[in-house]
């Protein structure tokens, strides 16, 4: 299947999930990565905020709040990706065209070198169980992690988080994209071997 088919099918399949699912299934999402390894090690959590339809977001960026770790959430600014330390309720700011909430360009921007492990909480389309990952199309967070992770000085893991249903055999890929860490859906947790 191509990266086009399966983005196709996956929309198709999203569309059909109920706001009731969605909420169990984030509860579920939460609880698995909360008790994880990555999660324990982190101090910031650089969380996406959730668009209509996707896993919701808020339970995580409310347990880590809770486990007195820093969340930053995305800003596009161009053609890349850069976190902002979330100030205050996320779900008063407003939207973009695509229903994602977008941070005011004036909260601070995460400080990522300041050695403490970071967690990144990668979205995506699609998952399969070796940290390929199918986001929509931009190469926002593949640009990103490409980045981070060619920093020495940074001690990152990505853990990508859906629904069990866009867990697959196998998520189409190229060179240009990167693999995250592991996986937490609603049913299980699935962390490669690096972790």
């Amino acid at each position: 299947m191509t990266k086009a088919e399966l983005r196709r099918s996956m929309k198709g399949a999203l569309a059909g999930i109920g706001s009731e699912l969605i909420a169990e299934a984030s509860a579920a999402v939460t609880r698995r990565l909360s008790a994880s390894e990555p999660w324990k090690g982190s101090r910031l959590l650089l969380c996406f905020l959730s668009m209509p339809g996707e896993l919701d977001t808020a339970p995580l960026i409310a347990a880590a709040r809770a486990d007195g770790k820093s969340v930053a959430v995305p800003r596009i600014e161009g053609s890349s990706i850069e976190f902002r330390l979330l100030v205050g309720d996320p779900s008063s700011l407003p939207r973009d065209r695509w229903g994602i909430p977008v941070p005011d360009p004036s909260w601070p921007a995460a400080d990522l070198l300041a050695g403490a492990p970071v967690l990144v909480v990668t979205p995506g389309l699609a998952f399969d169980r070796r940290g390929n990952r199918l986001g929509r199309g931009g190469g926002y967070y593949d640009g990103f992690l490409r980045t981070a992770r060619g920093d020495p000085a940074l001690s990152l893991a990505a853990i990508g988080v859906c629904l069990s249903v866009q867990l697959v055999a196998e998520a189409p890929h190229d060179e240009r994209d990167e693999r995250v860490d592991g996986v937490a859906t609603d049913e299980e947790l699935i962390l490669r071997a690096s972790q």
